[in-house]
């Protein structure tokens, strides 16, 4: 059977050709509570004190005596506003969910309700690259993972901000390191001498530099991991994801928009390009044509979700 007999299940259909124009997103909302992020929100504490431990000795404990350093404090800062914009963003936006008009649509229709997978928790069909998170207890458009740090889920929606949050947080750390270091050496504190600050300061520094080193080198991993998988359209559910692979512009655009004034700016703009709902695949065409991928299910989005979706243990 096609995968899309009429003109209507093909706006419909949660598959595109690759050639198809970004749908619209939808309007920017806040992210719903739940009794678990309830719960996590003290992470948002321990986020913004270690942004605290880094804040009292770069600004408030360390003399500022050239103009060099008014800059350095400047940069710190324009870094960290950033760093907490994004963060606060990601909290806050709601990552996406499965909207009850495309739902009903798609379950009016026997064949498109055939194709795309109905979710026996939350009851809704399922578009290609959504997930039940069993933390929020929704179903997320293109959901990558529920993260405790922000204590959302992270999705179609708001990923642009996740991934700001870890670049901004690794420039600033590395910021941190490289200015701090210098006056570290000068004032003694690499070897306990602690004749500029008290001995609970200089814990209070040495504990921030060396979180600031070890935090430097994980996102430098990770950070560089969310961007590839960006770049190559893949979410860490999924993993390798060729046939969402429509360009490494493409997809960026499906996470940051097609502003590009505004892909490492923490707004929403005009949002990303595309509405989670509709992806466009680049061999479609294939699909169609009853090759071998139309066999082993990559046309058909219910065995889609049934092959990636294995991790739920649905």
């Amino acid at each position: 059977m096609s995968c899309c007999s009429t003109s209507s299940e093909g706006i419909l259909a949660s598959w595109q050709p690759i050639d198809a124009p970004p749908v619209p997103p939808a309007e920017q909302k806040c992210s719903p509570c739940s009794c678990y992020r309830c719960l996590m929100a003290p992470m948002a504490g321990v986020v913004f004190g270690i942004i605290g431990c880094n804040y009292a000795p770069y600004v408030l404990w360390r003399s500022h005596d050239s103009v060099v350093d008014w800059l350095a404090v400047i940069v710190f800062h324009v870094l960290l506003s950033l760093l907490i914009a994004s963060y606060l963003q990601c909290v806050f936006t709601d990552p996406g969910t499965v909207p009850m008009e495309w739902h009903n649509a798609i379950a009016s229709d026997p064949n498109l309700a055939a194709h795309h997978r109905l979710c026996p928790r939350s009851a809704l069909h399922r578009p290609l690259r959504s997930h039940y998170c069993s933390v929020t207890r929704r179903v997320v458009l293109n959901m990558d993972h529920f993260c405790p740090w922000v204590i959302n889920t992270v999705g179609f929606y708001n990923r642009k901000y996740f991934v700001l949050f870890l670049i901004y947080t690794f420039l600033t750390c590395t910021w941190v390191v490289i200015t701090l270091l210098p006056t570290y050496m000068r004032t003694g504190l690499m070897v306990g001498q602690t004749r500029h600050w008290s001995p609970a300061r200089s814990m209070v520094a040495m504990m921030a530099m060396l979180l600031d080193a070890t935090l430097l080198v994980m996102l430098l991993c990770f950070g560089g991991f969310h961007i590839h998988m960006v770049l190559y359209n893949e979410t860490t559910i999924e993993g390798s994801s060729p046939h969402f692979d429509v360009g490494p512009r493409r997809n960026w655009e499906q996470v940051f928009g097609e502003n590009p004034w505004l892909w490492f700016l923490p707004v929403w703009g005009k949002g990303p390009a595309g509405n989670g709902i509709h992806w466009p695949m680049n061999r479609l065409s294939d699909l169609r044509s009853g090759d071998e991928y139309c066999e082993d299910g990559l046309a058909d989005s219910a065995k889609l979700l049934e092959r990636i979706s294995s991790s739920e243990g649905e």
